[in-house]
């Protein structure tokens, strides 16, 4: 058995309790679940074990969209802490294509609560580079590319985006590798998620 433990936040920095943190396996079924306390911390018990999802939430789709962290290989105890608000980050991959520059090639979907209240049809905020922070292993990244992609979803298509970024100076063995990911829209709504590579 292994921990995830961490603090979750809102957007300026305030602590929320309440917070359900779920673990979930590749059928999005919970394996185990916890509550953050009123110092907006949490710790989560698992079997040591590869776990695609972990899920943090309050208040969905009402105040809060979700923060995702994928792929967790739970050999040791993780610390993991975020910040949700109104921006969700969804299907975050990255990758390193070969013959390339020497860079990592992102892709996610971004999507807004705003907007999705407001009975917008396509709910992803448009970004631009500014508006995204990236870390990879606790190291800051250049974004160097961004651009929009329509994404097939059965009777419409969704906006995501693929961004190339600069490579960490750290750079570990498969699955130990942590980027993490934040956006902030022109209303000032924020979204993060992350995910070891």
């Amino acid at each position: 058995m292994h921990k995830i433990f961490g603090t979750v936040k809102d957007k300026k920095e305030r602590v929320l309790n309440g917070v359900t943190v779920s673990l979930m396996n590749e059928y999005f079924e919970d394996v185990a679940t916890t509550f953050t306390n009123e110092n907006g911390k949490y710790i989560l018990e698992a079997e040591s074990r590869h776990y695609p999802y972990l899920i943090i939430v309050r208040d969905y789709a009402e105040k809060f969209l979700e923060y995702w962290c994928q792929n967790i290989s739970l050999n040791k105890d993780i610390e993991i802490n975020c910040a949700i608000d109104k921006l969700e980050i969804y299907g975050l991959h990255c990758f390193k294509i070969k013959g390339a520059s020497p860079a990592l090639t992102v892709y996610f979907r971004p999507m807004s609560l705003e907007k999705q209240l407001n009975g917008e049809i396509d709910i992803v905020p448009r970004l631009k580079k500014e508006q995204i922070t990236v870390h990879i292993n606790a190291e800051s990244s250049k974004v160097f590319v961004l651009n929009e992609v329509k994404e097939y979803c059965q009777d419409m298509n969704m906006t995501a985006y693929l961004m190339q970024v600069s490579l960490p100076e750290k750079y570990y063995p498969v699955n130990e590798n942590f980027i993490d990911i934040r956006i902030n829209d022109e209303h000032g709504n924020y979204g993060q998620a992350s995910m070891y590579f």
